[in-house]
């Protein structure tokens, strides 16, 4: 698979919903949530769909036509997408994925490869399933013509959510060895979790051996992504999206594979940073995912916070971190790809499941974590001041230098060379000669104080303890909201360590544990390690009150 194609697209369609954006085809993890709408024998009313979301513009769809197919599943008018490159790019042929939530899919489309304006390849394809990967190898096309003609179920908008150039390798029940699934939060927000996927496979042949020339290692590459679907009670359920991270042939015949999801891809990339003054926290996550390169769903509870203050030059990770935090958010990519911010859950809010000792396995133990009697929070108050000084000296290379500052700055000039790009954290110099460098401009001011958060009554043999939290997005307005919530939070002690047969429950969901026959205490779930070969057993923490 070309795993650089997909940043390096520029998708163009006419006909498109309002919201769609056609960015999000170069973006990994574009998983859109189960939405109702009105489609002929779509909305199923069986709890699983949720209600059209009031803020479609905060998710990663992509592709999504405003035409609908005909009774006989035919567009008057097909549906043309064109896809062009900056680069050359080869593959086996181009996967697609369309409408997981009910089968629904184009049934047939004609893709043409071109290189500049010769065509390379015409070919038609039948697809027959959500997924589908069309067949043909082309080497070095820089566009992409993409006609969809009709749907396999008539009244269907046309949904396309994610464009991979590649084909799909399907590893079984007969290779799969071992597969683990690791999945967390941390409610604080303090962190943000990686969610984890370590599996191993076995082969008869010489398909796991390095040195072999046609083995697997040809087909696999770190960041290569992985879809794991599990089947429950002979239902298909996607378990989720995941990124290798490394490989280790234990002999010819077994491969061990460990792989990250988007947020620990996102641990690797480096974010540039920026300053915000009362900026919309949609604003500001979608230029981080963006620049990431991938998708997004962002709880409507969220966006209309407002985000101040700096993000020095960090990784993708570190920056939503900061973010999701500020406006009272966790991160979740469970069961799917996408990374879903969602508001902090409240534990007195009605539970979305129940695990009862029918599912439990027996071992659950109880501990009582440290009661937190305080929070203090940094407030950070970033102004910038009038005079101009030296920001440091470089010396400076023909061609593009990127010049990085220790403390944010504006108004940025240099004593030799052009600036062609620059931020509060950074400036790009194109230079004609070899030289040192003067860059001066207004630095930025960081007055801080402390404000707490206390309980107002500490039992009885209790020590104080307060916790101190120091981020750049806290300031006066947003402090003590946050110092409250994370008080609230840490009084969340009592810790459940359980094994339990896994159903729809996901990290960050809300759940009854029944704790003795017929008792039942409402807890978040914060980790989830599950055993996908072995009955879909999870060992589970929980944390309630």
């Amino acid at each position: 698979m070309d795993v650089s194609a997909k940043t390096d697209t520029t998708a163009t369609a006419e006909d498109k919903q309002p919201f769609i954006d056609l960015d999000d085809l170069k973006l990994e993890g574009v998983y859109p949530p189960k939405a109702a709408t009105l489609e002929e024998n779509y909305w199923k009313l069986d709890g699983t769909f949720s209600t059209f979301p009031d803020n479609p513009q905060d998710i990663s769809w992509g592709l999504w036509s405003s035409s609908m197919a005909a009774a006989d599943g035919s567009f008057d008018d097909p549906i043309v997408l064109t896809l062009t490159f900056q680069s050359l790019h080869e593959s086996l042929g181009l996967t697609f994925e369309f409408n997981p939530y009910d089968n629904s899919f184009c049934n047939g489309l004609n893709i043409q490869w071109y290189q500049g304006a010769t065509l390379l390849y015409d070919v038609d394809f039948v697809p027959n399933s959500w997924r589908f990967s069309c067949v043909q190898k082309v080497e070095n096309y820089n566009k992409i013509i993409i006609t969809f003609r009709g749907m396999n179920k008539p009244y269907r908008f046309l949904k396309v959510q994610n464009i991979m150039h590649g084909v799909i390798k399907e590893f079984g029940s007969t290779e799969l060895r071992t597969a683990k699934v690791l999945e967390e939060i941390d409610m604080t927000g303090l962190t943000l979790s990686v969610n984890t996927l370590d599996f191993s496979l076995f082969s008869q042949n010489d398909a796991f051996n390095i040195f072999n020339p046609s083995g697997i290692y040809t087909l696999l590459q770190r960041k290569q992504q992985l879809i794991v679907t599990g089947t429950k009670n002979e239902e298909k359920n996607h378990t989720g999206t995941f990124f290798v991270d490394e490989m280790e042939g234990q002999s010819n015949k077994i491969l061990s594979i460990s792989a990250v999801d988007s947020i620990g891809i996102m641990d690797g990339t480096t974010f540039m940073g920026a300053l915000y003054q009362n900026a919309l926290a949609a604003d500001v996550i979608e230029g981080i995912m963006e620049d990431a390169g991938f998708g997004y769903t962002l709880d409507i509870a969220l966006r209309d916070k407002e985000v101040t203050g700096h993000i020095p030059i960090c990784s993708h990770r570190e920056a939503l971190q900061m973010v999701v935090f500020s406006i009272g958010g966790f991160v979740s990519t469970s069961r799917g790809g996408t990374v879903n911010i969602k508001k902090i859950p409240d534990i007195t809010s009605v539970p979305t499941s129940q695990i009862g000792m029918n599912r439990k396995h027996i071992g659950t133990t109880v501990k009582l974590r440290n009661l937190v009697t305080g929070i203090g929070v940094v407030e950070h108050n970033f102004t910038r001041k009038t005079t101009t000084e030296e920001i440091c000296k470089v010396n400076l290379e023909i061609g593009s230098n990127t010049v990085t500052f220790s403390e944010p700055a504006a108004n940025i000039t240099v004593s030799m060379g052009t600036i062609t790009q620059y931020g509060v954290n950074y400036c790009i110099v194109e230079s004609t000669v070899v030289g040192e460098c003067t860059v001066s401009g207004k630095k930025y001011e960081d007055s801080q104080k402390t404000i707490q958060k206390r309980l107002s009554n500490i039992p009885a043999g209790e020590k104080e303890l307060i916790e101190k939290v120091d981020c750049n997005l806290t300031n006066a307005s947003n402090s003590s909201e946050i110092a409250q919530r994370l008080l609230d939070i840490y009084q969340y002690r009592i810790e459940q360590s359980l094994s339990f047969v896994l159903g729809s429950e996901c990290v960050g969901d809300l759940a009854d544990i029944e704790t003795e026959y017929g008792v039942y205490r409402g807890a978040v779930v914060e980790k989830l390690d599950i055993d996908l070969v072995g009955g879909y057993i999870a060992k589970a923490v929980v944390v309630g009150v």
